[in-house]
């Protein structure tokens, strides 16, 4: 078994976003599923505490009921037990935009990705807007390097 992945272009939190998070909720579990928010992609600029707010209000406001901002920022909190153990409970993980590169190379290979995808595994819902979408594909093209990551 494996669960869904969601792959968003950006325009998080708006109103064009309500039909498939709404969806990505429901196939989490519905209301009472747990959701993750991973705002690693937005820590370069700071953004990440405001945008990570931004989501659980966005998540709450669309009704869900366990909605938790997973502070990770940064590799040495990708690998912190209790990270990947509060990812490994979510139904429902989602990424922010920001930074794909610094995302990916957080993620590559960490105890956080590794338990995200054990979720998934075990049928979560893995979700990400712009670079947070960007990194759940193969391949990527990040603007901020001279060629795409192929």
């Amino acid at each position: 078994m494996s669960g869904h992945i969601l792959l968003e272009g950006g325009a998080e939190f708006g109103e064009k976003m309500v039909e498939p998070d709404l969806r990505a909720i429901q196939l989490a579990g519905g209301l009472q599923a747990r959701i993750g928010v991973i705002p690693t992609a937005a820590a370069p600029d700071h953004n990440d505490q405001r945008g990570g707010r931004n989501a659980v209000n966005w998540f709450t406001h669309l009704g869900a009921q366990q909605v938790e901002l997973v502070p990770l920022g940064d590799r040495r909190s990708a690998e912190l037990p209790a990270i990947a153990e509060a990812l490994l409970r979510c139904r429902l993980v989602y990424m922010l935009g920001g930074f794909p590169d610094y995302l990916g190379q957080t993620l590559a290979g960490s105890s956080a990705w590794k338990a995200a995808m054990q979720a998934y595994l075990a049928g979560a819902v893995v979700s990400g807007s712009s670079a947070g979408a960007m990194v759940l594909c193969q391949y990527y093209y990040d603007p901020d390097r001279p060629a795409p990551d192929l």
